[in-house]
């Protein structure tokens, strides 16, 4: 045991200064970035996934189903193979999602997501502001997905990504690798984790001579399980290198489990306090949804209401498959 709580210490403190160099251009926690707005592929950070997006995007400590294709470290230890679906309703007509698969092979879990993102459609104009037809844009990219228990408390997982870009005629292309790692420590009903995402290059840029980066964030956080109620509680921070450190707050109600209840809390960065003409400096989006369990099959909902643009709904189906 000591061994491996002095593994769990060690990887802690590489991943504390990871955070420490992402985030080293801001001047303070709560100051606004000055990578803000300079990174492509943002879309990256967003999470299709319902049952993780409705408490609060909580996923440093998601391990096994509930993770999967989000947290690269929750494939390892999946008991059966599994099929996981994902849809999301954005704003204004933009909708994106995934479908992943993954299994035990030999010795080492592994699964495949395929993934898209649907701007809709556009009305294109000329310099002389004369119209040209529409055009579409959207972006797809296929990731696979490793893993491994290194003890029966301590998962590992990588995650390579491979991104295409289109807007009308032009194209974009990137390459992007996920770590993490899971931790159940000695203590009943705790689970803590951390993943590094979307560390890449943007390979092919939509014009030349520009220099891209990829939206990199490191998050970390925990989840604890309740012992004499049937709660679950989720708590993260991310360093991103393009916006404010946040906060996110989640919980899971079970009810037999056939029903889960979740609601959670996100934190707004500086910026976006300010344009909502927060009055404390504290400013979050909320999430809420269900989940319901038959036989091996899970679905989950999550729904973020947004009085300035649209609300956004998200599906997840996962199956358990012999």
């Amino acid at each position: 045991m000591t061994n491996r709580l002095s593994g769990s210490l060690c990887v802690l403190i590489l991943l504390t200064i990871a955070a420490l160099t992402i985030h080293s251009g801001t001047s303070h926690a709560r100051s606004i970035n000055d990578g803000l707005g300079r990174t492509s592929f943002t879309w990256l950070k967003s999470i299709s996934d319902a049952g993780i997006s409705s408490a609060g995007e909580c996923f440093a400590a998601r391990d096994d189903i509930s993770g999967l294709f989000v947290h690269p470290a929750a494939v390892a230890g999946i008991k059966t193979p599994t099929a996981k679906m994902s849809f999301v309703s954005h704003y204004v007509d933009t909708q994106y999602g995934s479908i992943g698969y993954a299994r035990k092979i030999k010795e080492r879990y592994m699964g495949i997501r395929l993934m898209y993102i649907n701007y809709g459609e556009f009305n294109g104009r000329n310099i002389n502001n004369e119209p040209t037809g529409t055009f579409t844009a959207g972006d797809m990219g296929i990731s696979i997905n490793i893993g491994n228990k290194l003890q029966e408390d301590l998962k590992v997982g990588a995650m390579v990504s491979f991104i295409t870009s289109k807007i009308e005629d032009y194209s974009a292309q990137a390459a992007t690798v996920d770590l993490g790692i899971i931790y159940s420590p000695p203590f009943e009903g705790l689970t803590v984790g951390a993943a590094l995402m979307n560390i890449g290059k943007v390979t092919k840029s939509y014009s030349s001579g520009y220099d891209e980066t990829m939206p990199v964030y490191l998050t970390m956080g925990g989840r604890k399980k309740l012992a004499h109620a049937p709660l679950t509680l989720f708590a993260d921070v991310l360093f991103p290198n393009d916006n404010d450190i946040t906060y996110a707050y989640g919980i899971e109600a079970n009810v037999n489990n056939k029903l889960f209840l979740y609601a959670g809390t996100k934190s707004l960065s500086d910026i976006d306090t300010e344009a909502m003409k927060s009055k404390t400096d504290f400013g979050g989006k909320t999430t809420f949804g269900f989940g319901v369990q038959l036989a091996g099959y899970r679905f989950n909902y999550a729904f973020s209401p947004d009085d300035n643009i649209e609300d956004i709904h998200k599906i997840t189906l996962s199956v358990h498959l012999k």
